[in-house]
């Protein structure tokens, strides 16, 4: 984990024929808040809330599962059967143990709703948390940041995070970190208590993130996260048996992985 930032979902920039595109079925999650910023296309959520809502670009989604959600993440009417492109970043960020248990919710905010900066030589968004003496109208459980950074080449980004941890994903571009050149996919986790600076080698678009990390561990397992493995089994059986909450008018679920085979 990096802060509460528990699980990382990279859909690079895909463009896809008519007819083809993203259909994930419906799903549970317990235990967290998924972030999903979308850089391209449009993708409709769904939820067992009732929430139906179409994510554009530079929009961001903020969905609690707290207690037990489940959502599919499709294509809007309107891309249906076109061809179309898509870039989507979500990221799984852990809740504490006072919010596990919370109700579930969901809010989008649009692209027009996120603070958006210069710092020195580089554009800022803040897409979450708080950072550099501004915050994210996205409700957050504990403290983190979450931000969208662009340096055209030769110019330099410094954030010192304090206590909490810090991690950056390169989009595209390349960066100098102390000498060193780090490509774009690399995701580059820096000890606690380090500063980054870095100065970019090409135009370049980094994401950087991270929070205070929690004092206890968590357990993962498929699409749930829980400070206890009891919760999780608990979900598993809810879902197996078609008693967690289902998303209205869509009855063909994801179904639960198959337990490994026990060894020996």
């Amino acid at each position: 984990m990096v802060g509460p930032f528990i699980f990382f979902d990279y859909f690079p920039a895909t463009d896809f024929a008519a007819g083809d595109g993203l259909n994930v079925r419906p799903h549970p999650h317990i235990g967290l808040s998924t972030l999903s910023y979308l850089l391209e296309g449009k993708v409709l959520h769904h939820d067992s809330l009732g929430h139906k809502q179409v994510l554009s670009p530079g929009d961001v989604n903020w969905m609690t599962a707290g207690k037990g959600i489940s959502h599919s993440e499709k294509l809007p009417e309107d891309v249906i059967g076109k061809a179309h492109r898509l870039h989507l970043l979500q990221f799984w960020v852990a809740l504490p143990l006072s919010e596990e248990d919370r109700e579930p919710s969901f809010k989008h905010h649009p692209e027009s709703s996120i603070p958006r900066f210069k710092v020195d030589d580089a554009d800022v968004m803040l897409i979450a948390g708080e950072a550099l003496g501004k915050k994210s109208p996205v409700d957050v459980y504990s403290p983190l940041f979450f931000m969208d950074v662009k340096l055209q080449k030769g110019k330099t980004f410094h954030y010192d995070p304090g206590t909490q941890e810090l991690a950056f994903y390169i989009i595209k571009g390349s960066l100098d970190i102390d000498g060193k050149i780090i490509p774009p996919d690399d995701f580059v986790v820096l000890e606690q208590g380090s500063s980054l600076k870095v100065t970019a080698t090409e135009d370049t678009q980094v994401i950087v993130l991270g929070g205070e990390p929690f004092p206890e561990p968590r357990y993962i397992y498929w699409n749930y996260v829980s400070s206890s493995q009891e919760k999780i089994e608990e979900a598993k059986k809810q879902w197996r048996e078609l008693t967690f909450p289902q998303v209205p008018g869509e009855t063909d679920i994801i179904p639960l992985p198959p337990e490994p085979a026990n060894k020996g």
